[in-house]
C-alpha cells in the first residue's frame, strides 16, 4: 500500500481523458463504491482514484425503437424502476431488482457490475443474453465498442487496461414486440443474496402458434464466466410449449450443469436447484404452471 492515495473528481469525460493521459501510476474508478463496503483490509489500493459520480453523461437511460442505451454510472434502482426498461427488457429490470439490498441498489452501477466481473454478478448473464455492446473510453482518449465476451474474460477479470473506463452499454431491440424475457436466481438468503445460480432467457414468442424462436439461454454462477446453453436452446426448436417440452427443457438444464461442473462439490445441489430455477422461468415467460421433472439420478 502506498503512503497516500491521490483522488480526482472530473466534471466530464474530457476531464477524465486529461487526467488519465498524464497519470503514470495505477488508476481505479469509483462510482457506487459497493465493492469497497465488503472489501478486505488487504485491498490493493491504486495510486489514483477517479470519482465519476459527478459526470452527468454517464448517468442516463435512453429507450428507442431499436435500442436501449444506458450510462455506466446508472444505478440498479434506476434500472429497476425505469418504465421503458420494464417494458422492453423485463429481464434486466428483474435482475437489477435482485441486486443486494435497497441501499446497495441505490449505489451500485451497471458499469461497476461489468467491471467487477464477479461470476455471481446478476447482470452479467442478462447482458450476455441480450447481446450487449459495451462502450469503453481508453486512457488515451480513444473510444471502442466491444462485445461482452471481449470485455469480461474471467473471474474478476476484464480486458480493460489501466485507466480504461466503461462509459455505457447498448442493448439492441431488434426482435420486435414478440420478444419475451425473464431472469431468476437462487441464493443462500433472501436478503443481500449472492447468487449460487442465476439464469437469463430471451426469445421471440408466437402466441398463436405457441412456439418460440431465436431463443438465448445464459446461466451464471456455474463457472468463471456466464455460460450460454445451446443444447437447452435446441430443445425449443420447432416445438410447441407444453409439458413434454418443459420436461426436456429441465433435463437439458441438468445435463448442462453436469457438463459444466463435473465432480464439483456443488454439482448435486445445483443440478436440483436448476430444476426450480427453470420452472420459475417457464412460469414467468409463458404465464402458466409446469410440473417438475422426475426425480433425478445422482451425478456419476
Amino acid at each position: 500500500m502506498t503512503d497516500f492515495v491521490r483522488a480526482a473528481r472530473p466534471n466530464d469525460l474530457g476531464d477524465v481523458t486529461a487526467i488519465t493521459g498524464r497519470s503514470t501510476g495505477s488508476i481505479a474508478f469509483i462510482a457506487g463504491g459497493t465493492d469497497l463496503i465488503i472489501a478486505h483490509e488487504n485491498l490493493p489500493w491504486p495510486d489514483l482514484i477517479i470519482d465519476i459520480t459527478g459526470i452527468a453523461e454517464l448517468d442516463f437511460v435512453d429507450v428507442t425503437e431499436t435500442a436501449v442505451q444506458i450510462g455506466a454510472a446508472t444505478t440498479m434502482s434506476t434500472l429497476d424502476r425505469h418504465k421503458g426498461i420494464r417494458k422492453s427488457l423485463p429481464l434486466l429490470a428483474q435482475a437489477s431488482a435482485q441486486v443486494g439490498s435497497a441501499q446497495i441498489r441505490n449505489r451500485a452501477t451497471i458499469g461497476g457490475n461489468i467491471a467487477s466481473a464477479v461470476p455471481a454478478g446478476d447482470l452479467l448473464p442478462v447482458l450476455k443474453c441480450l447481446e450487449v455492446r459495451i462502450e469503453i473510453l481508453r486512457h488515451d482518449g480513444r473510444t471502442e465498442v466491444l462485445e461482452f465476451d471481449d470485455v469480461v474474460v474471467g473471474s474478476g477479470e476484464t480486458s480493460l487496461g489501466n485507466g480504461d473506463l466503461i462509459t455505457g452499454i447498448v442493448l439492441p431491440l431488434k426482435h420486435g414486440a414478440n420478444r419475451i424475457s425473464a431472469f431468476a436466481k437462487i441464493g443462500m438468503r433472501e436478503v443481500l443474496t449472492i447468487a449460487r445460480l442465476n439464469m437469463a432467457i430471451a426469445a421471440n414468442y408466437d402466441q398463436a402458434a405457441n412456439r418460440v424462436s431465436d431463443i438465448r439461454v445464459v446461466a451464471g454462477a456455474v463457472g468463471p464466466l456466464p455460460l450460454r446453453l445451446p443444447a437447452v436452446e435446441a430443445v425449443f426448436q420447432g416445438r410447441v410449449i407444453d409439458q413434454s417440452l418443459a420436461d426436456d427443457f429441465l433435463n437439458a438444464l441438468v445435463s448442462e450443469i453436469d457438463n459444466a461442473i463435473p465432480g464439483r462439490y456443488s454439482q448435486s445441489y445445483k443440478r436440483r436447484a436448476i430444476i426450480g430455477l427453470g420452472l420459475d422461468l417457464l412460469r414467468d415467460l409463458f404465464d402458466r404452471e409446469f410440473s417438475p421433472a422426475l426425480p433425478l439420478m445422482e451425478p456419476v
